[in-house]
């Protein structure tokens, strides 16, 4: 019984060191992705010397550096996702002072992303996953506004605020044309109300 005992102690105490080095590794593996110009580019060493472990010992917990990748990808999504402020349905201003604040924060990472997006598959699916999740966001912060439109109506108009509040947007205001950040949100908030406005509004009437 006591050698059945401390068997078992000492499987529970290897599994459990199994998974403090690979959330090491993760955790290593996120910062070179937050850091490098190109996620494509990070090799096994890369990895390794960040971690302060060995390629071998990475390999045999992620079989690959694909692997460890996405499992990074995944981990760093959840990360993003976490950091961006709860805004309730219809806090138009709230919504849009939380996005752009988002976008400072990651909005770099996120145009290094889409620029080698069909190399990875593990990043296209990443991305593919975050164009879901804004239109949802989408749909829930700005559902009240839009509630006494037809479906199809509705549809065209989260599209239209999808275009208004994409990255890309960020990118060209903030990087490209080097506006302030106060310069940037009032763009961002001209073409959201726009987007909201109803056909009467718009005639005038």
């Amino acid at each position: 019984m006591k050698a059945a005992a401390k068997r078992a102690y000492h499987q529970e105490a290897r599994a459990q060191q199994t998974e403090v080095t690979a959330r090491e590794i993760i955790t290593a593996t996120v910062r070179l992705v937050r850091s490098v110009r190109r996620v494509s580019g990070i090799t096994l060493e890369d990895i390794a010397t960040e971690a302060g472990l060995t390629v071998r010992t990475i390999l045999r917990r992620f079989r690959s550096r694909d692997g460890v990748l996405e499992s990074a990808l995944v981990q760093l999504r959840r990360e993003v996702e976490a950091a961006r402020p709860a805004t309730p349905p219809g806090d138009v201003e709230g919504a849009l002072d939380a996005l752009l604040e988002h976008y400072e924060d990651i909005g770099d990472l996120n145009i290094r992303a889409l620029e080698e997006e069909d190399q990875l598959p593990s990043l296209h699916a990443l991305l593919e996953l975050a164009r879901d999740s804004h239109r949802g966001w989408l749909r829930h912060i700005f559902g009240p506004q839009l509630v006494v439109l037809s479906p199809a109506e509705r549809e065209q108009r989260i599209t239209a605020l999808y275009a208004a509040t994409d990255v890309y947007l960020w990118k060209l205001l903030r990087r490209d044309l080097k506006l302030s950040r106060k310069e940037a949100a009032a763009t961002f908030r001209r073409l959201v109300y726009g987007a909201l406005e109803t056909k009467t509004k718009r005639e005038g009437v």
